[in-house]
């Protein structure tokens, strides 16, 4: 499986280790409802800034940095979170702010996706992926699987989402490792594009395309 080169930056809470951040875990109700896309641009900052491999950071100092973020470059609208676009411009305001030589765009083409995602984790860089809302048919009520990876191999489902930002650490032919809700999930690709083409659209079911600005 093609991976990032180094750990996803873990978050403490209590015993707890979380991979990547979780939006169930912040003090702010807004955050835990449609805080996803926020916390998915915070772990890619922080990966993006070279905190992989250090302590985890401890769960209040990241629901500080996630409930600043919201408050000055990631606007959640109440039930309904930051579009890609919105996300965008907030990572790169962040990206001008810290010095990081990146660009982000939100991708509206599904022709390219997969191509995308493997340039980025090749280049070493995680990739937010939205799985959509129901399009057109925005009250239907379709998700997308996800998995849990057993200790022999085979892949068990253990949850599902729609309307949801997730953070891409590895990609294979077949299988997706993906961070949410502070878990290592899969997600089987052929299953996410069966899920765009019959009940979302690449306009929301896409990814943050982040390229280098000094190569």
């Amino acid at each position: 499986m093609l991976s990032l080169r180094s750990p996803f930056p873990r978050v403490r809470r209590d015993n707890q280790i979380a991979y990547g951040g979780n939006q169930m875990w912040s003090d702010r109700p807004t955050i835990r409802k449609v805080g996803c896309g926020a916390v998915a641009g915070l772990d890619l900052l922080r990966y993006l800034s070279g905190e992989t491999g250090r302590e985890p950071l401890p769960l209040m100092d990241y629901n500080r940095q996630l409930s600043d973020l919201c408050r000055h470059y990631f606007p959640l609208i109440p039930g309904h979170g930051i579009n890609g676009v919105t996300l965008a411009i907030g990572l790169n305001r962040l990206f001008h702010r810290h010095g990081l030589p990146y660009r982000a765009a939100w991708a509206f083409s599904g022709s390219k996706l997969w191509e995308r995602v493997r340039e980025m984790l090749e280049r070493d860089v995680p990739v937010i992926l939205s799985i959509g809302p129901n399009f057109p048919l925005v009250w239907r009520k379709e998700r997308l699987p996800f998995y849990s990876r057993r200790a022999n191999g085979s892949f068990v489902r253990t949850s599902s989402a729609k309307s949801h930002y997730v953070t891409v650490t590895g990609m294979d032919d077949s299988w997706v490792r993906i961070s949410s809700w502070g878990r290592e999930f899969y997600i089987n690709r052929h299953e996410y594009d069966a899920f765009v083409k019959q009940h979302s659209t690449s306009l929301f079911s896409n990814i943050m395309y982040v390229k280098r600005t000094d190569s």
